[in-house]
């Protein structure tokens, strides 16, 4: 099954329904920590309880694509999953997965 980490959305979601479940991901640190995209669109790690790790809640300047999921509370079978694209620590774009397609290079004639 592996690690992976928690993250909370606050930033608006495409379809709104999924705006407050609990998502994880593999494309961070994958120690199990629990961050949250915040309303204007940063990237807060949080500390941990118990003294391990950050000793305060953190901006994580992240530069690149995160994978979002949970299994569809109304169907295990199926997985809500969004992409995330951070640059230089703002969120650019949200996306379902099956959406977020890179965009075409130049044409050539």
């Amino acid at each position: 099954m592996g690690l992976f980490d928690t993250i909370k959305c606050e930033y608006p979601l495409p379809e709104g329904l999924h705006q407050n479940l609990e998502f994880q991901s593999k494309d961070l640190e994958c120690l199990l920590d629990h961050y949250t995209i915040t309303r204007d669109g940063r990237l807060v790690r949080h500390a941990r309880q118990g003294g391990c790790g950050l000793e305060r809640d953190v901006e994580w300047p992240y530069h690149g694509d995160i994978r979002i999921y949970i299994s569809d509370p109304d169907d295990t079978h199926q997985l809500i999953e969004y992409v995330v694209r951070f640059t230089h620590g703002r969120v650019e774009w949200i996306r379902r997965a099956g959406d977020a397609q890179p965009a075409p290079g130049p044409r050539v004639d």
